[in-house]
Order: C-alpha cells, then structure tokens, then sequence
C-alpha cells in the first residue's frame, strides 16, 4: 500500500467524522429550547436577592429575558428575598 494513503486516509475520516459531530452539536441546541430552561428568579420579581448576590431581570436586543447578578463571592447564605416586586 502506498504511504500516502495510509496518511491520508486516517485524516479524511477524522474530519468526516469532526464534521458530523458539529452538526449534531449544532442540531441539539437547536431542538432545546430556552423554554425548557430552569426559571430565572422569584415569580412577579424583578430585582432579587438569591442570599448572597442581587440579582435582575434583563431584556436583550431580541426581546430574550435573562438575568444578570452580582458575582460576590459567599461563605454563607442568607435568606432570598424579592427587593422589586413587577407591578
């Protein structure tokens, strides 16, 4: 058998085999949904305290709902609260 081959042949399915896997990565995010995500925060709030951070409620360009917080870092929890009822 030519050596040429024997190179080359392991690097063609490689890349076979990279591309299918990309696409079934790609095909997988595409079927979840943000739906199925866990819920962000406190029904009927919009700005909370999950117990060491506060966290809020944002809305990005494409109309998505997501939260950001602040990245404190905790030894120990406290209590959650809501610190701004949605109206």
């Amino acid at each position: 058998m030519n050596p040429k081959k024997i190179i080359i042949f392991p690097i063609i399915i490689f890349l076979i085999l990279f591309t299918v896997g990309m696409l079934l990565s790609n095909v997988i995010q595409v079927e979840n949904p943000k739906s199925t995500l866990p819920k962000i925060g406190p029904d009927n709030c919009s700005v909370w305290y999950d117990g060491c951070n506060t966290c809020t409620i944002v809305t990005n360009p494409d109309g998505i709902e997501d939260f950001a917080c602040t990245k404190m870092a905790c030894s120990e929890y406290k209590m959650s609260e809501c610190l701004e009822p949605i109206p």
